[in-house]
């Protein structure tokens, strides 16, 4: 079976471009898995810094923690999560941070569903779950 047979297995994408995360794995399942388990790893680290941000009302903070988050995320998917972090860094920049909790909350809810999406991905292509340590990672990080 080749990527391009695996890619068009049907599943629930809905963020991520199956295609394009294979492509960009070259073909490596191990370095596949290595890319989901480093995702898994920084961005529930890099969304406590954007909740820390919001907490302290700290736009610059705010500014950089998204656009680091965004930059994490954009490998995978261009989509909603990827919007709200280029609105909260917009935010951050503009020190217009009033409906940041809102928006934090929304994103908390779509990188749940990248994540989930990469885990699946994850065993479909790899074979196995992400580590233990990372089975977790998508725990929200409520205001």
């Amino acid at each position: 079976m080749t990527r391009s047979d695996l890619a068009s297995i049907p599943g629930n994408w809905r963020l991520i471009n199956r295609e394009e995360v294979l492509d960009m794995a070259m073909g490596d399942v191990e370095f596949l898995a290595e890319m989901i388990e480093l995702f898994l790893s920084y961005v529930p680290r890099q969304m406590n810094d954007i909740k820390q941000a919001i907490e302290e009302n700290d736009s610059q903070k705010l500014s950089d923690a998204a656009h680091a988050c965004k930059g994490t995320i954009s490998n995978y998917t261009k989509l909603e999560p990827f919007h709200l972090l280029q609105s909260l860094e917009n935010d951050g920049k503009s020190e217009q941070i009033q409906e940041t909790r809102i928006k934090f909350h929304l994103l908390e809810k779509e990188i749940s569903l990248l994540s989930a999406e990469l885990k699946m991905l994850m065993v479909q292509e790899c074979g196995h779950s992400p580590s233990a340590e990372h089975a977790g990672s998508t725990q929200r990080q409520s205001l």
